[in-house]
């Protein structure tokens, strides 16, 4: 009776240890087809190199000339004035200068929010053209003192495909200027 019990329990214990060895070996197969292909992006790069990106330069210059133009047109409007003149005076190009001001800030928001659009549709098709699994910005800034330096996020492995997102970019931007063009 016992002979029949030991042999049962090594019978068990068998199947346990056959199941557990096997569970082992799937786990490890499991994780060499989820590590897939990884694509690296330069961030910073791609939108730099978005054509959207000079526009939004050039509005926010438009916009610092615009309020040192005025701060003196105010330096100059506001010479010999009292207290509550030059209150009124700069309520009055306050007044005037909030609507430009907006129109202004809201032109760069669209750009931006264009832009952001355009390099999250160029990452996903180079994405898929590529086959990759993950995209991972390749770099982070951090500031150090008044530098600001680009670390890499990722140290090893991945392949950049940073060009192949501004290409897909500026394809899609030059395609849809075809679109106007040919409805004009």
């Amino acid at each position: 009776m016992q002979v029949a019990e030991k042999r049962a329990g090594n019978k068990v214990v068998f199947i346990l240890l056959f199941t557990v060895i096997i569970f082992l070996f799937l786990s490890f197969q499991n994780i060499e087809a989820a590590v897939g292909k990884i694509g690296l992006v330069n961030l910073a790069e791609v939108i730099s190199g978005h054509p959207y990106t000079q526009n939004i330069n050039q509005l926010k210059k438009n916009l610092q000339e615009e309020v040192q133009r005025r701060q003196e047109e105010f330096n100059t409007q506001g010479k010999g004035l009292t207290e509550i003149e030059l209150k009124k005076l700069f309520d009055k190009l306050s007044k005037e200068w909030e609507p430009i001001k907006e129109k202004i800030l809201a032109e760069i928001k669209s750009y931006q929010a264009a832009s952001y659009s355009d390099i999250i549709e160029a990452i996903k098709a180079a994405g898929d053209k590529g086959k990759y699994d993950l995209i991972l910005n390749s770099e982070i800034k951090v500031p150090a003192g008044t530098d600001i330096l680009n670390y890499p996020i990722a140290l090893y492995g991945g392949e950049d495909i940073t060009q192949d997102v501004i290409a897909e970019i500026v394809t899609k931007l030059e395609e849809e200027q075809q679109e106007k063009d040919k409805t004009q």
